[in-house]
């Protein structure tokens, strides 16, 4: 029975995904608006229109990938899924749905947040695990875009540029955590309210950036320039961990404030990207030793035999 299924849904080019994935999107976007109309006024019912926009996008995206899986998979070709074209709207839904979050996300933590009660279903908690779900947006929306194998070298390219997203989209969520204390805020450094928003906002958006690449590889089938591996590695050290490790060293150590187990997660995050880099430049250094000493041995013969025995002879 479970082979069938197994079957079944591999026929249907993750269509429960996409499914899955949309309605996770109108969920989310519907709690929002509910809480903008609630704490402001009916007026914000205007951004159903973007609820609406970011409906289509899914859709015509996920028509879009199905074709393309479907004839890659029809066809004997190993180059198939390259001739079928890239599926850049991959990104681009994501840049219109992250920024449509953002934005949202940005209003209700500046004009209302600590206005919620916890007692209330549709209090601070709500509000946090609604706005996490964008990570599983995330992981659908990928999913629903690659049929790589799970032991696959597009696998492992794929999860090396996207490893760590949804975990980041977490991280930056849980630093708003902080925003619903009004007596926390009001006693913050100039600004620090304002850097928290904007952070955690741009790191809603920055998924875009892999997403893209992914597109422009074609989801593994074509070769990622490892200097692009680097640059998103080290933006996730510069734009994502450090900021917010800063934050919460500030939030700790000068407001004695409390924070979560996050920070841990930003430095192993750094640890690891220069980790990275550090294995990567010594396997180039053993490489160049490697290329200089096959050089020399090339250039070197057996001279003899004399009266002193063989002689190695190196020009």
């Amino acid at each position: 029975m479970a082979d069938v299924c197994i079957r079944m849904c591999d026929s249907m080019h993750h269509i429960p995904l996409r499914i899955l994935c949309v309605i996770i999107a109108l969920l989310q976007g519907s709690v929002l608006n509910y809480y903008l109309v609630k704490h402001k006024n009916v007026s914000w019912y205007a951004w159903i229109v973007a609820d609406i926009a970011i409906l289509l996008l899914f859709v015509t995206a996920f028509i879009i990938s199905y074709k393309h899986l479907k004839l890659a998979s029809k066809s004997s070709q190993p180059k198939a899924p390259i001739q079928t074209g890239s599926l850049p709207l991959a990104y681009i839904v994501w840049l219109v749905y992250s920024v449509i979050l953002a934005a949202r996300v940005a209003i209700i933590f500046r004009d209302f947040a600590w206005q919620l009660d916890e007692e209330d279903f549709f209090g601070p908690n709500t509000l946090k695990i609604n706005i996490s779900m964008a990570a599983f947006v995330f992981l659908l929306l990928l999913l629903s875009h690659h049929d790589a194998g799970i032991d696959s070298e597009r696998k492992h390219a794929i999860l090396e540029i996207t490893g760590t997203v949804v975990f980041d989209i977490l991280d930056s969520i849980d630093v708003l955590d902080i925003m619903f204390e009004k007596s926390a805020v009001d006693n913050f450094p100039a600004h620090l309210d304002t850097a928290i928003l904007i952070i955690a906002c741009v790191n809603l958006v920055l998924p875009t950036l892999p997403l893209m690449t992914l597109s422009k590889a074609h989801f593994g089938h074509r070769f990622i320039p490892r200097e692009i591996t680097i640059l998103h590695k080290i933006m996730i050290v510069f734009f994502v961990n450090l900021p917010l490790l800063a934050i919460r060293l500030v939030l700790w150590h000068l407001l004695s404030l409390d924070i979560s187990i996050f920070p841990v997660k930003n430095l192993i995050v750094i640890f690891l990207v220069f980790h990275y880099l550090y294995e990567k430049r010594r396997e180039d250094l053993k490489r160049q030793e490697a290329d200089n000493t096959d050089g020399v041995e090339e250039n070197c013969e057996i001279e003899g035999p004399s009266m002193e025995g063989f002689r190695l002879s190196c020009k």
